[in-house]
């Protein structure tokens, strides 16, 4: 018998798939997520699968950017190369830059759906493990200890951290399709990255706004330092990506 979180991909109907090259722009490539998201809220717009990187930055929690010295930490960061934007869902902050691969899934949910947030973060992860899987990757979900944005739908390989997950509702308003709210589910997949610098660069966030957390930056690694040391720039990343779409076209089918 399947997994209730099946169900996600194949009783939603019409899925968009998006298939987003490099954004110049983070906080534009953050709110089109929010935007989305209260479209399919409303009933506007279809269930989307969304697969998009953009230039470095550091992306925070709304939680975050109550630290003491928050400001003056954006300000230091931007002017050394890490613009800080500001994302709706939960968890920490996360390194953002091109090499890793963002997923969204944006789908509605009526009343009558049985789906748990433990079903939605399966689903989320799904197509990411069965893309990893057609390069050879074994992959386990649980935590990390010691990763920033740690929780128990990571997914690790040997142990070590590639991918975080956060996910968003938004209640719908009033409507005539019976939709109660919609889900936002976001994944960042480290393809081509430095899983230690980036973590780097989120303690140092922390320290310069004023919190003492402190992040482990050897427990976490990338697809790259995986299997993609023979290839060239670009290639596992471009590579990764049409295995994404290609697993989730399996999972809807």
């Amino acid at each position: 018998m399947q997994s209730p979180f099946y169900r996600i991909f194949t009783e939603q109907s019409r899925w968009r798939q998006v298939n987003e090259q490099l954004c110049c722009q983070p906080h534009i490539a953050l709110e089109q997520d929010t935007q989305l998201l209260k479209e399919v809220a409303s009933g506007k717009r279809s269930p989307i699968f969304r697969v998009w990187e953009t230039t470095q930055c550091l992306v925070v929690t709304g939680k975050e950017t109550r630290f003491p010295h928050f400001d003056k930490a954006a300000a230091i960061l931007a002017d050394e190369g890490w613009p800080v934007i500001v994302r709706n869902s939960g968890g920490t902050s996360v390194p953002l830059h091109p090499g890793i691969l963002n997923l969204s899934m944006i789908f509605p949910q009526h009343a009558s759906d049985p789906y748990s947030l433990d079903d939605i973060y399966m689903a989320l992860c799904e197509p990411i493990k069965l893309a990893l899987e057609s390069v050879g990757l074994k992959v386990d979900y649980g935590e990390t200890p010691g990763s920033y944005c740690d929780g128990r739908f990571n997914l690790n390989i040997g142990g070590l951290k590639v991918t975080g997950t956060a996910q968003k509702l938004m209640v719908s308003p009033p409507n005539s399709k019976g939709i109660k709210q919609a889900v936002l589910a976001q994944a960042m997949l480290m393809v081509e990255a430095d899983a230690a610098s980036g973590t780097g660069w989120v303690n140092r966030f922390y320290q310069l706004a004023g919190n003492d957390r402190q992040f482990d930056p050897l427990v976490a690694t990338s697809i790259y330092d995986c299997i993609g040391k023979n290839t060239e720039h670009g290639e596992l990343t471009t590579q990764l990506r049409k295995a994404l779409f290609d697993a989730f076209e399996k999972l809807i089918s």
